[in-house]
């Protein structure tokens, strides 16, 4: 498709020249707002919407030759008929029978088409008003191809592939019976050519390189005038007069132009794109269109002749251009494409209107409320300055609703927009230019990041304080100066930094401003230290959200006991109990004396002995519970001079002893038939036998994981142990293994605990 700006919605394709306009320009909304993106429109009656370009399917067609439009109507023709278009693209009818359909060409008031027929020797002239067949004229030699038209007159390109027997004649389409007109003959192929203005060009397009003859024409007189060389020829065509050969071909991704009289190069088109396919003027001689080869370029570029300046380009994603099948009618181009064997008549509409576009510069970033300045340039395809232009402008905040404005171009298209931004956020600007009778419209968008406006916020109080005792700080929300107009909720937070917060972040109850904008917070410290009070306002649409703090030192008299058990902590184990005594507010000075007192699983307090500090007010002492479960110590510190007396309380858990039992056997490889001797012993966490006679359980293990109760055996009075037993006989070549597991199951002061050993039976020869 055209590569040309969408306009939003169904905005009217028209446009306004204002005379006397400004090119500085104050956006102001008018009546227009919308939610959901702009649909801009012109003022005054609305022009019908614009047609768009088409891709129709050619349905039944196997191959593609040649295309000619006039009279409002498209032909091309195929494989075995010639295909009808109207000026939309719209296939309306299907001339058949045809003897092989190649080359086309129709009368300047498209009543008359003649079509070369390959198969048939012929040339036939079609009624296109009826699509009837009227006449086929007899052209003496085989395949003709090519035919061009100029007056009464038909030149024809004739000749069957690579036969040698190619020529090009013409007739008098007047005659009754047209007689022949050799022009030349024994070329390789049937030549393409073109005729206008009294002058006749033809070439080669199967030729490596190729030689296209220019001839001067009067009547059935041909007088060649010389010969130009191109690479390999593709298409060739003469603009109105004559005066001027444009030849594409293969291998170059320009189409050259030739002065016919001096035969010299005069302008290249092209240059981007891939190799030309097809080439033809417009009826006017005032536009070329190039198909080309996609590549990195378009498929369709339209060139101002006088210039060689691009004024438009076309792109399509079903195919490529068929060879010379480019055709003008009005303003719009046909053409045919093909992939993978379907062909598609391809329609570009206004194709020959050149193009439009519009530059934004808009600023880095502005504020809300306050004015920023986008500017900007129309500049037409064509080089031309576009003159005084209004443009419709809209402007998008971030929620998507939009404003319709305007604005108005110097001459040279040059424009300044100037707009106060009534919010912060991205804010978009949207510039549009209508298209007209003489060009396409165009668009560009810019999006500046507008800032928040700064709002101001105040907070004050003391600078020092009293835990237990309420502070009031106070401070004021002003809005450029003002007061808000309606009371506006602040956050307000405190973070504090003492001995045992390090700065904990606590919210504290919202405020809310008066009528001048003013604000109280009340808070009363709950212990010393470093007190930063924060409160913040969220901020609008317009204003930034702005913070404000204060800072207040806070005394204390508070002091604290903290500490803990090491863990873990064993019945019958001495085991560390630690802490230390520490104030709110700077460091704690020893040595010092504190109170201990212990209570086990919540029963009596038992005094402990007082404990002396460290010179940093740390403690330590170390102590051995005869229960388990829940063990707390109470201290307590008399307190000094300048701090007050507190108590804490340390808490840990005392747990049982772990026990283990260790399982030993002289040899645990044993033949069907040895028992199984175990030695053991009951141990403590630390390795040592554990005294007393203490009742084990016995449990065998099978290879099957099967299990066998066997009697208990008791240690003695030292904890140790020995057992025997007999294993079963078994498949020794399996190597079977048998486990031994012995359980005790503990007293008040040890846990249980479980112990096992292996044997496995092995057969004799076996050196284990």
């Amino acid at each position: 498709m055209l590569h040309r700006p969408s306009f939003v919605g169904t905005r009217a394709a028209l446009s306004r020249r204002v005379a006397g306009a400004t090119a500085v320009v104050t956006l102001v909304a008018a009546a227009a707002v919308g939610v959901g993106g702009p649909a801009l429109a012109t003022a005054g009656a609305a022009a019908p919407t614009a047609a768009a370009d088409s891709v129709t399917r050619l349905p039944d067609v196997t191959a593609v030759f040649d295309t000619a439009a006039a009279g409002g109507r498209v032909f091309v023709s195929a494989t075995d008929r010639v295909i009808v278009a109207d000026s939309t693209g719209t296939i309306t009818d299907t001339v058949k029978g045809l003897a092989g359909p190649r080359g086309l060409a129709i009368t300047p008031g498209g009543d008359r088409l003649y079509v070369a027929l390959y198969d048939g020797g012929a040339v036939a002239e079609i009624d296109t008003s009826t699509r009837e067949v009227v006449r086929r004229i007899d052209i003496g030699q085989r395949c003709p191809q090519h035919l061009a038209l100029s007056g009464s007159r038909v030149w024809v390109g004739y000749g069957c592939e690579r036969s040698g027997a190619g020529g090009a004649l013409t007739l008098d389409l007047a005659a009754a019976s047209p007689t022949v007109v050799s022009i030349t003959d024994n070329k390789f192929g049937a030549p393409a050519l073109a005729v206008a203005g009294g002058v006749l060009a033809l070439g080669e397009t199967e030729l490596h390189p190729s030689t296209v003859h220019v001839y001067s024409v009067d009547g059935q007189q041909a007088t060649e005038r010389g010969t130009i060389e191109v690479p390999v020829l593709g298409d060739l065509t003469l603009n109105p007069d004559g005066s001027v050969l444009v030849a594409a071909w293969g291998g170059r991704s320009e189409a050259l132009a030739y002065d016919t009289a001096t035969l010299a190069e005069v302008r290249r088109y092209g240059g981007s794109s891939g190799s030309p396919t097809a080439v033809a003027f417009s009826p006017d001689g005032r536009h070329l269109a190039a198909g080309h080869y996609v590549g990195e370029g378009p498929a369709l570029m339209i060139y101002d002749t006088a210039s060689g300046r691009v004024i438009n380009t076309a792109s399509t994603e079903f195919g490529q251009m068929v060879l010379g099948t480019a055709t003008l009618l009005g303003r719009d181009v046909f053409t045919v494409i093909e992939r993978e064997g379907a062909f598609r008549l391809w329609h570009v509409v206004d194709a020959t209107l050149p193009t439009s576009a519009i530059t934004l510069t808009a600023p880095d970033s502005g504020i809300a409320l306050d004015p920023l300045r986008v500017t900007g340039r129309l500049t037409l395809a064509d080089g031309t300055d576009p003159g005084v232009q209004e443009l419709q402008v809209s402007r998008t905040i971030p929620d998507g609703t939009w404003v319709t404005l305007s604005a108005t171009t110097s001459a040279d298209g040059t424009f300044t927009l100037t707009d106060v931004p009534p919010l912060s956020g991205q804010i978009r600007y949207d510039v549009y230019w209508n298209p007209t009778g003489d060009y396409h419209g165009s668009t560009a968008s810019a999006t500046v990041p507008v800032a928040g406006r700064a709002a101001t916020l105040t907070l004050g109080g003391p600078g020092n304080g009293r835990d237990g005792r309420q502070l009031s700080l106070s401070g004021v929300l002003g809005l450029d100066g003002r007061a808000p107009t309606q009371p506006q909720t602040l956050a307000v937070t405190r973070t504090i930094w003492n001995n045992r917060l390090d700065g904990a972040i606590e919210q504290l109850p919202n405020v809310t401003t008066d009528s001048l904008g003013a604000f109280t917070v009340l808070d009363t410290p709950s212990q010393g230290g470093r007190y930063v009070y924060t409160v913040t306002w969220h901020g609008d649409s317009v204003y930034a959200s702005p913070s404000a703090s204060h800072e207040v030192t806070v005394s204390s008299t508070d002091s604290h006991v903290a500490g803990q058990v090491a863990e873990p902590a064993y019945i019958g184990v001495p085991f560390r109990v630690s802490g230390a005594v520490t104030y709110d507010v700077g460091a704690c000075q020893g040595p010092t004396v504190v109170h201990v007192s212990r209570r086990v699983n919540g029963g009596a307090a038992s005094r402990l002995p007082d404990v002396t500090t460290d010179a940093s007010c740390g403690f330590g002492f170390d102590d051995t519970v005869s229960r388990t479960g829940p063990v707390a110590y109470t201290v307590t510190w008399d307190g000094d001079a300048t701090h007050r007396r507190t108590t804490g309380t340390i808490s840990g858990t005392v747990q049982k002893q772990p026990t283990y039992i260790e399982a030993t056997s002289p040899d645990r490889t044993l033949l069907n038939g040895q028992q199984a001797v175990i030695e053991g012993r009951v141990t403590d966490l630390n390795g040592e036998s554990i005294s007393g006679r203490w009742k084990l359980t016995v449990r065998r293990i099978g290879p099957d994981g099967s299990e066998v109760t066997l009697p208990g055996v008791t240690t003695a009075a030292d904890g140790t142990f020995s057992y025997r037993d007999s294993l079963p006989t078994m498949d020794a070549s399996t190597y079977p293994q048998f486990q031994y597991e012995f359980s005790w199951s503990g007293t008040a002061t040890y846990r249980a605990t479980t112990g096992s050993v292996f044997f496995y039976v092995v057969p004799p020869d076996c050196d284990c």
